[in-house]
């Protein structure tokens, strides 16, 4: 949600199990991790979304979605080429969350900044920023359009003058570069209005909108 106009900008796919499977996500990404599928995992999940959102592009009210992908196994040219021919006019709806765990190499960098439509950029957002590789760096080599503060750096960040301090500072960085920050993880009212005292730009969390 937009923190000054409360206005939802867009939603986040989420990787959930059926009830039947009886394992978390993160289970089913060590699996796959084990036996060499990451790469198939990765496929899946952004053919399905982009599938699901086109057939149900009138749902979303022109809302963009946020995807994570898995550095090291982002799609190869091949399927990049397949994802454009088949959804080139809906790229541009999608933001692309580089998650925390590895950093992403150049060449898949490049590749994922070829889905943009018309020679635009491609949407990019740095999720969990503050832990594991989200950092300063990255942030630099990637030049995202977001950054997405993690949430162990918001939960209770009202009476955290560290946490608020880090925030502070993020949040300034970040628009002295043109780019949007986003809380991850808001759960509280006070958390709320800290945030949104602190400069950000998006909130995300249970207090806004749990998942359905």
């Amino acid at each position: 949600m937009d923190a000054r106009t409360a206005q939802i900008v867009a939603y986040e796919a989420l990787m959930r199990t059926d009830s039947l499977v009886r394992l978390s996500p993160m289970e089913i990404l060590d699996i796959a991790q084990e036996y060499n599928h990451l790469y198939d995992v990765e496929k899946a999940t952004l053919f399905g979304i982009i599938d699901r959102y086109v057939r149900g592009f009138s749902d979303f009210n022109g809302c963009k979605i946020f995807i994570n992908t898995i550095p090291g196994h982002f799609l190869s040219p091949e399927d990049c080429a397949l994802l454009k021919t088949r959804y080139e006019s809906y790229l541009d709806c999608f933001v692309f969350e580089l998650t925390e765990q590895n950093s992403t190499s150049d060449e898949e960098l490049a590749r994922l900044k070829s889905l943009s439509k018309d020679g635009s950029h491609t949407l990019i957002a740095i999720d969990d920023y503050g832990t594991g590789h989200s950092n300063i760096v990255n942030v630099l080599r990637y030049a995202p359009q977001l950054i997405k503060i993690d949430r162990e750096l918001i939960s209770g960040i009202q009476s955290d003058a560290n946490k608020q301090l880090f925030v502070r500072n993020t949040i300034d960085f970040a628009h002295q570069n043109g780019i949007h920050a986003l809380a991850e993880g808001v759960e509280t009212a006070e958390e709320l209005r800290t945030v949104i005292g602190r400069g950000v730009d998006l909130v995300q969390g249970f207090f806004t909108g749990r998942p359905t």
